[in-house]
């Protein structure tokens, strides 16, 4: 089992199937209510499914994803299946193809420092200390003192965050909302389609500089016990009360340093936004096209939905 914090097991781009470690993570929490915060009113702030319709595209869906594999989360609303089932392609974050795994292979030694560089000297004694003794809370020995900042981040909740969902059923190995979806394209015959390269989805983290990386590991070790109190996530999901759930990420964010939440903020979802919608489109003027984005990407300014809104198509909440 200590084995695997020598495992390079990143979790974005996100995997079809849940990772061990991030069960443990969930599974070990203390179940205490965390006060929530109120809702952020915001663009398509409720809801799971939408309509895209435009004299240039076919008729097709965007639907909010959470990627974990509660059963309450793969029980996907009526609106969304009828979407899923009519749409000839089916485009997701990321394609998974089984016949692309070596091609979508990041190569180990890119998560590793180098040489004559470790984890201890870039994010101090202090913070590696409080680091190791989280690992060893965990049951585990120590961190790998080659990995990256960011590898180590990400492996401890990174951009979901380390919050507790006191109501996911999920267990260990199963296939996530996203995966199981993937798989079901491929198996009825659809056109998979990835919205962004595996390669982006490293690059996006890979180039994040150095003293921003640090940032970023210490702000989740300082606070990881605080944010691992209970909070119902997943209900507020399947609710499609997606103000909360960015209220909740927003408040998350609030404890980085101001200019690395909105590094975090560009480079995870605003950016992806607009690249999510730039390549949806030719898909969507093919044929109609199911997107399947993660929640957080839909609701905003800057969100998927809004996005296609400024680019004068018609958007319609189905769910």
């Amino acid at each position: 089992m200590k084995n695997v914090f020598r495992q390079l097991r990143c979790c974005l781009p996100r995997p079809l199937a849940m990772p061990p470690l991030l069960l443990l993570l969930a599974t070990c929490a203390t179940p205490e209510p965390l006060p929530l915060p109120e809702p952020l009113d915001m663009p398509y702030d409720q809801g799971r499914i939408w309509k895209i319709e435009g004299e240039d595209i076919k008729p097709s869906y965007v639907f909010g994803t959470f990627h974990i594999a509660d059963s309450k989360v793969l029980d996907i609303p009526l609106a969304a299946e009828r979407a899923f089932v009519d749409s000839p392609i089916a485009a997701f974050e990321y394609d998974y193809d089984p016949a692309k795994k070596e091609e979508n292979r990041i190569d180990r030694e890119r998560y590793r420092l180098s040489e004559g560089t470790t984890l201890r000297s870039l994010v101090g004694a202090r913070v590696y200390g409080d680091l190791t003794n989280i690992i060893k809370g965990l049951g585990y020995w120590k961190p790998n003192n080659e990995l990256k900042p960011w590898v180590m981040w990400d492996i401890f909740g990174g951009a979901r965050g380390t919050f507790y969902r006191n109501d996911d059923d999920s267990k260990s190995g199963e296939v996530v909302l996203d995966g199981w979806l993937q798989k079901r394209a491929r198996d009825e015959g659809k056109t998979v389609v990835g919205l962004e390269s595996v390669e982006e989805g490293f690059v996006k983290y890979d180039t994040i500089p150095m003293d921003q990386q640090v940032a970023m590991l210490t702000a989740l070790v300082d606070h990881y016990h605080q944010e691992r109190q209970g909070a119902p996530i997943v209900q507020a999901y399947v609710d499609g009360n997606l103000g909360l759930l960015m209220a909740l990420s927003e408040e998350r964010m609030s404890r980085y340093p101001p200019e690395v939440a909105e590094m975090l903020d560009f480079r995870i979802l605003t950016n992806r936004n607009h690249i999510f919608v730039e390549r949806a489109l030719p898909h969507m003027r093919e044929d109609s096209t199911f997107v399947a984005v993660g929640a957080g990407h839909l609701p905003g300014e800057e969100g998927v939905l809004r996005l296609f809104e400024e680019r004068g198509y018609k958007v319609t909440k189905l769910h």
